[in-house]
């Protein structure tokens, strides 16, 4: 398609042309009726005549038939170029005007307390969804500028770039970030834990592995934990399919009835960060609390005045109706 540049020229060489035609004509005409013709006169009557004004002094009028079949020629065709060629030209122009007015502003990225998601899928709406409910800010950095209508339609805040390069990294405000999520190919994912990890040390770093072998290369990369979706997803098929109850998608095991243990990592705006197991319990009545993750290892049973620190996992037993109420106390945002 013809830019708006090159369609101006065009039309401009048309108009030009049409005025040169009209000249051309507007002499030959004039000499053949006798009178000594001249070319202010013949522009004149050019532009006159395109302009379809009519407003022909005695000097520029065509008398003769063939004059007036020619002027009659020359005001269809200068309405034809006018009449086309000048939509062709305000049309675009306008399109572009309007598409600029309505067109989203990217989203401002975070500047603290934020994760950084690199390369953005299926698997990544999900995490953003999983982000959102525990109320911490996000940006997503992708290569792609084909999902931009993407994140304008989901008011996601993006920066396009290689996540690989330190200074997108800087641009996304990584000496701020909480974490970094490297969602992209496995030999990708290894340069961004180790690009993010050469410029923030305490930063921490999950990366999405789709080979197991790929595994032990994204720790010795920096990650601090490394996620296999597809080992994750056929175990849990396989388990679904031999057992009555299951660990579920969302971290849920159900038994009995109504009877679920549910884990729940602690983000850091939680309410519960620095409280007790024990006060946890006295939250909602009924829950208990079997199992506790934390950095120096697993605690099964915990003791009742164990803190709950930001990052550690609980494990919570009691029905349905008990652990809903309980999780939307933990990931209230204080």
């Amino acid at each position: 398609m013809v830019k708006l540049k090159g369609r101006l020229i065009i039309f401009l060489i048309a108009i030009f042309l049409v005025v040169i035609v009209g000249m051309i004509g507007f002499y030959i005409i004039k000499a053949n009726e006798g009178e000594p013709p001249n070319a202010v006169d013949a522009f004149s009557w050019s532009i006159i005549t395109l302009s379809t004004l009519g407003s022909y002094s005695s000097d520029t009028v065509l008398n003769s038939s063939i004059g007036k079949l020619f002027t009659s020629f020359m005001v269809i065709f200068g309405v034809s170029v006018f009449f086309i060629g000048t939509p062709l030209i305000i049309a675009p122009w306008l399109e572009k005007k309007v598409s600029m007015a309505f067109k989203s502003k990217p989203l401002p990225i975070p500047n603290n307390g934020h994760v950084i998601i690199c390369g953005y899928n299926e698997i990544i709406d999900e995490t953003i969804d999983a982000i959102k409910l525990h109320n911490i800010p996000y940006v997503v950095i992708e290569k792609n500028k084909s999902s931009i209508s993407s994140f304008d339609k989901n008011h996601i805040p993006y920066i396009i770039g290689d996540p690989t390069n330190d200074d997108v990294l800087h641009k996304a405000l990584i000496d701020n970030a909480i974490a970094l999520i490297a969602a992209m190919d496995d030999e990708t994912n290894s340069f961004i834990c180790l690009s993010a990890r050469k410029l923030k040390n305490d930063l921490r770093i999950v990366a999405i592995a789709d080979k197991i072998g790929n595994v032990k290369v994204s720790y010795a990369a920096g990650a601090n934990r490394v996620i296999t979706p597809k080992i994750l997803a056929g175990t849990l098929l396989g388990r679904r399919a031999c057992h009555e109850y299951v660990v579920g998608d969302s971290g849920k095991f159900t038994m009995f009835g109504d009877i679920e243990v549910r884990q729940y990592e602690i983000s850091s705006n939680s309410p519960v960060v620095g409280m007790p197991i024990k006060e946890l319990q006295d939250l909602k009545s009924g829950t208990i609390v079997i199992g506790l993750l934390k950095e120096d290892g697993i605690y099964l049973d915990p003791q009742p005045d164990s803190i709950l620190d930001e990052g550690s996992t609980v494990l919570i037993i009691g029905t349905d109706r008990q652990l809903d109420s309980l999780q939307k106390i933990m990931e209230r945002k204080v």
